[in-house]
């Protein structure tokens, strides 16, 4: 508070010291969030640090920028995951469709959807499945998916709190021979740069077991400049959203041993499935 402010509250003369709290509380709310952002950036950077045993500055600064964006994506569904509807987009449900298709679910997988929202695409995914799991940036999310899950009576389905940075936060999904991931509207929350940064980390991680990533999401076939009557149509906020051209998802896995094969369902959405060759 202003030394003014609190002349005002010493002297009774504010007419409404109720608002005032009020005000100082989301002040200071806004504040734990902003720490506690630089906190989880830390520990990400110590972490680094004590596996690799050094760090360099680039290093740390993406680690700050990724985390940033992790922050915004985690607030921006935390206060949507009650009114959320997985199937809002018509080119999100088109493409939820797909993956399912393209996946080729045998009673033997184990899949991972990270990025799962309210979880109604892997619950439906699950029925076909040995064994399904989910992992949401928001715990909102994750909240919905367990209510979802309960409500429809699915057994073998799990879902964590994690990123496409550290989906195993809460979970080793190295001892669950995942099979295959997908992932659905998701990806394009991420530059180009931390897309090829997240899957490779996620191919590394999982291993040998894992047969197939499908992507379904925003990416550019065409110049997206011209189809701004369509932004809001498929679901693309330019000031929020980072979809990647098809070439660069597709070059995300060139240092890998997978065949990759896409899909276009319109000029600004597709679906990629990479699978091992």
């Amino acid at each position: 508070m202003s030394l003014e402010e609190i002349k005002q509250l010493i002297n009774k003369k504010s007419p409404d010291i109720k608002s005032m709290i009020s005000i100082q509380t989301k002040a200071l709310v806004e504040k734990k969030k902003q720490i506690e952002t630089v906190i989880s950036a830390l520990n990400k950077a110590e972490n680094q640090i004590k596996n690799n045993n050094f760090l360099e500055v680039q290093q740390l600064i993406d680690i700050i920028k990724i985390t940033n964006m992790e922050t915004i994506a985690k607030q921006r569904f935390n206060n949507a995951s009650e009114n959320y509807v997985t199937g809002s987009y018509k080119w999100r449900a088109e493409t939820a469709a797909l993956i399912n298709k393209l996946v080729s679910p045998t009673i033997d997988d184990v899949v991972l959807d990270i990025g799962c929202g309210t979880g109604k695409q892997l619950i439906e995914l699950s029925q076909e499945i040995q064994l399904a799991i989910g992992v949401d940036i928001s715990e909102g999310m994750i909240k919905q998916c367990k209510e979802n899950a309960q409500s429809e009576g699915t057994p073998n389905i799990e879902f964590y709190v994690g990123s496409f940075e550290e989906p195993d936060l809460n979970i080793d999904l190295k001892s669950k021979h995942i099979t295959k991931i997908i992932s659905n509207y998701a990806l394009h929350h991420l530059t180009t740069e931390y897309k090829q940064k997240v899957i490779g980390k996620i191919i590394n991680l999982l291993g040998e077991h894992l047969q197939s990533i499908v992507i379904g999401d925003l990416m550019f076939f065409e110049n997206p400049d011209n189809y701004k009557e369509d932004f809001s149509l498929v679901g693309y906020g330019p000031e929020v959203d980072f979809p990647s051209s098809v070439e660069e998802l597709k070059n995300c896995f060139l240092n890998f041993d997978f065949n990759v094969e896409v899909y276009k369902l319109h000029p600004l959405v597709g679906v990629i499935i990479a699978s091992r060759n």
